[in-house]
């Protein structure tokens, strides 16, 4: 009560002179679902941060309910009161007192309820919101790559107004829309739309003014003009003016400009708003590339979702700003708001740092033939066009992603039935297109496109300006250097259309190192081999306006089965938003300031097989060659393409490695320890092996190390036998499974199918060998069948059983993973042997092939 007497102070004290009074309503709101008891929440809020990432649920999606409670002064009745929400998803529905206000359909861009007539001045006032965020087949997206979190997710606002005000409750949630349809070097156009409204009850002699102010905030220029309204009228008031010489905005000087609007009435100032704009101008050349300010200017930076760890999506603005002060820090100029409007702060920070943006609505992967549907994607893009109209950032609006891709997979459908949805997605692409233009002719429109001809024999790709490029090969499709074969054969189809690389990346988990990086590895080193070659063949095509990568960050995705489940790792930092090496990569390629990085966060354990094996060692940087010093010695590299390898031998141990370039150094320290010397290490170090992979994981949690997987050596270590465990030949993981049991995914997604045996050439002693363990086959037997001499030929077909000895004693008979522990689940198993030297485990199939995922021996 406290709390709501001292708002109620300020908005009297504030109000009582007529104006505007903006303020926050984001503390202390009872919220309650069917699923989450009453709770005091604030906003931002979300109800799926947790449950969008816990094994084997689906993440909630129904009807949430926001209550709170607060006293309106008398003096409220000569106001006009709203509730801004900038963003809530995804159909919400407002009730004060009891009486329903309005509803809104769209869960990414902002709208404004007028809440006057339902307050009671002088009394206490309830306010009650619904939330929901079900699926629902008339409001996009249907289905995407991404959660759709629940919740009043953003800012909301209380705002108080005089009757006489600027316009609030409409699709651009208030905002005056400033355009610059003419600018040049010399001279700037700019024209100035305002709507002013008369609630009273009387006719109203008002003026209007805009006050032009320079990047400097000096006043440059006052216009006015005397409006007479109508008691109850709205009417729009336009003005123009042309600035001579005019600071242009751009990536290297950010410049803006504001407009202060204002009205009176009756000699007072009723109400005041203003925006920052800026002058620029651009164009996409099919041949040449993307130009600004008459310029070339190659676009490349990222796409970026906003949620973060344990938020969801619900962030506090400092976070929006930081995501993108670190875009801009990799040396970035552009973003693409994937897949959907983002926080108003988001547009203000890419304004000021210099950031070009393709703003988007989240018309993704299908579309419902209804008019409900189309009424909603309509109104996404008029909110979305109106809210952030004025922003010089945004170059392009964009109106679809892979509108085909469920289409193209979906085998069940009728050729006629496929006929009728590319028939819908293209009418829909086209009405977008349409109000895209009549809004803002000014502008780009754009869509994205996956990897296929349908969008050419539809036609649908000859709809907007730009067309964009979802390509992921060398990830969902073979071959690197069929991503430069692909741009240019479309390239020499369709000269006259301008091409984006609007998504591109492999996932990376930076549990995942190797120096052998190969397809679905999950590793950095793949995800650098990558990138690399992608900004490559971009740079060397003139034609392509540029290449946004997926994604800035990792991102929640509740049907993702990867090496993290539930999250997209395609990001070039991790959902906490500390940075993979690939960061420091792109500000190696994009940075004019000096730059150096040695590469390894991440895979500072280093295995060489024995002093003679060199270990290669990697430094990010822009000079033309780098120096790496270590033990008193110097190595010298050339740097090529933003890279310096070096391949040098260091002994086992800690050593300190500095890379330097100029007054420019960068120190790191890598621990050695040979493989041939890790059976002798076994009394004060275990040897942990990631069984059936290249790949070297570490736990984050006991930060143990597993080292890739090696062939048995006399007087070593090793398999006999078997092979990798891979779904599919150009995919190097075993399965992209959720394991249950573990959140060491990685460790139990590949194995060795097969395996013959394990063997180590250890000493007399006491052991504790560790088997790792998991069932990759969803069709798998669980049944209790233990006679297998008398299992038929068809279920012998799914049953998976072998026994397990260790230098010749069986420990383990008849052992069914999918029977005794269950599919897709990890299963740990631990022997205590003795031996008097030499160490065997020994896997004999009775029915299908044995596996390994991982093996762990100890000496006790």
């Amino acid at each position: 009560m406290r709390e709501l007497l001292f708002i109620l102070f300020i908005i009297t004290s504030l109000t009582s002179f007529g104006q505007r009074n903006i303020q926050s309503l984001n503390s202390a709101w009872e919220f309650t679902s069917e699923v989450h008891p009453e709770q005091l929440v604030n906003i931002p809020h979300t109800w799926n941060a947790g449950d969008a990432f816990r094994d084997g649920k689906e993440y909630f999606r129904g009807k949430g309910v926001y209550k709170k409670t607060f006293f309106v002064s008398e003096e409220w009745k000569d106001n006009r009161v709203f509730l801004k929400f900038e963003g809530s998803n995804q159909i919400t529905t407002l009730f004060v007192n009891d009486q329903r206000v309005g509803e809104h359909r769209g869960g990414y861009t902002g709208f404004v309820f007028d809440i006057s007539e339902a307050l009671k001045p002088g009394d206490e006032n309830r306010i009650r919101i619904e939330v929901d965020n079900s699926h629902n087949p008339d409001i996009p997206p249907l289905d995407a790559d991404f959660n759709f979190y629940g919740g009043i997710y953003r800012d909301l606002w209380l705002i108080t107004t005089p009757k006489v005000h600027f316009e609030l409750a409409n699709e651009a949630a208030g905002n005056l829309l400033i355009r610059t349809p003419e600018v040049s070097e010399a001279t700037g156009k700019l024209e100035i739309e305002t709507k002013i409204v008369n609630s009273s009850t009387e006719n109203k002699k008002t003026e209007v003014k805009i006050d032009i102010f320079d990047p400097d905030g000096k006043l440059l220029k006052s216009l006015q003009k005397n409006v007479h309204l109508k008691a109850g009228e709205t009417k729009k008031v336009d003005f123009a003016h042309t600035l001579k010489d005019p600071e242009l905005w751009s990536p290297s000087s950010p410049e803006l400009y504001r407009a202060e609007a204002s009205v009176s009435a009756e000699g007072m100032k009723n109400d005041i708003i203003d925006s920052k704009f800026g002058f620029r101008w651009f164009e996409a050349d099919p041949e040449k590339g993307f130009f600004l300010n008459g310029k070339p200017l190659k676009l490349i930076g990222a796409n970026r979702h906003q949620d973060f760890e344990n938020l969801g999506n619900a962030l506090p603005d400092k976070l929006h700003r930081r995501d993108y002060e670190m875009i801009r820090e990799m040396g970035a100029n552009f973003i693409r708001t994937a897949h959907y409007p983002q926080d108003p702060e988001v547009y203000r920070t890419c304004d000021e740092l210099g950031l070009l943006v393709w703003s988007e609505i989240p018309v993704i992967n299908d579309v419902t033939d209804s008019e409900a549907y189309y009424e909603v994607s309509l109104k996404m893009q008029r909110e979305q066009i109106l809210q952030f109209f004025n922003h010089p950032s945004v170059v392009m609006w964009g109106y679809m992603n892979e509108i085909f891709i469920r289409l193209v997979f979906n085998d069940k459908m009728t050729e006629e039935e496929r006929k009728e949805k590319i028939q819908t997605s293209v009418e829909l692409a086209e009405k977008l297109e349409k109000l895209t233009k009549d809004l803002d002719p000014h502008r780009l429109s754009v869509m994205a496109l996956h990897e296929n001809e349908i969008y050419n024999t539809s036609k649908i790709a000859e709809l907007p300006d730009v067309i964009g490029w979802n390509l992921y090969m060398g990830w969902y499709g073979p071959g690197l250097e069929n991503f430069g074969k692909f741009l240019d054969e479309q390239h020499e189809r369709y000269p006259n259309r301008a091409l984006f690389i609007s998504e591109y990346g492999p996932g990376a988990d930076v549990r995942n190192q190797t120096n052998d990086p190969k397809p679905w590895d999950y590793s950095e080193a793949y995800q650098l081999k990558l990138h690399r070659s992608y900004i490559n063949q971009v740079l060397e095509r003139d034609f392509v306006l540029g290449m946004a990568a997926w994604n800035f960050a990792d991102f929640g995705s509740s049907f993702r089965q990867d090496a993290m489940p539930y999250i997209n790792q395609k990001g070039l930092l991790n959902m906490d938003r500390t940075k993979k090496d690939i960061y420091y990569y792109y500000q190696a390629r994009l940075l004019e300031e000096p730059v150096i990085y040695l590469a390894g966060k991440n895979f500072t354990e280093r295995y060489p097989e024995n002093g003679s094996e060199k270990l290669q060692f990697t430094v990010f940087s822009n000079a033309p060659e780098v120096i790496l010093e270590t033990n008193g010695q110097q190595y010298t590299s050339k740097v090529e393409e933003g890279i310096a390898l070096f391949e040098i031998p260091l002994p086992e141990g800690i050593h300190r490695l500095t890379a330097k370039t100029g007054k420019q150094n960068y120190s790191r320290e890598f621990e050695v320890k040979y493989r041939e010397n890790l059976l002798s290490h076994l009394e004060k170090d275990d040897l942990l092996i990631n069984v059936g992979t290249h790949v070297q994981y570490k736990d984050p949690v006991t930060k143990e190390v597993w080292i890739s997987d090696r062939e048995y050596r006399e007087g070593s270590f090793g398999f006999v036998g078997g092979e990798i465990y891979q779904k599919s030949k150009d995919k190097f993981q075993g399965t992209a499974s959720d394991i249950q049991g573990t959140e060491n995914d990685p460790l139990f997604q590949t194995m060795r199918e097969g395996i013959e045996a394990y063997k180590f050439d250890v000493k007399k002693g006491k052991y504790r060998v560790t088997l790792l363990f998991a069932e990759p086959e969803y069709s798998a037997s669980e049944e209790n069948i233990y006679n297998l001499s008398e299992v038929s030929e068809e279920k012998a077909a799914g049953i998976r059983s072998f026994d397990i000895s260790i230098n010749g004693e069986t420990v383990r008979k008849d052992l069914n993973l999918a029977r005794d522990y269950g599919r897709i689940r990890a299963a740990e198993i631990s022997f205590i042997v003795r031996t008097d030297g030499g160490l065997e485990v020994d896997f004999a199939n009775n029915l299908g092939k044995s596996l390994l995922s991982g093996i762990k021996l100890a000496k006790l």
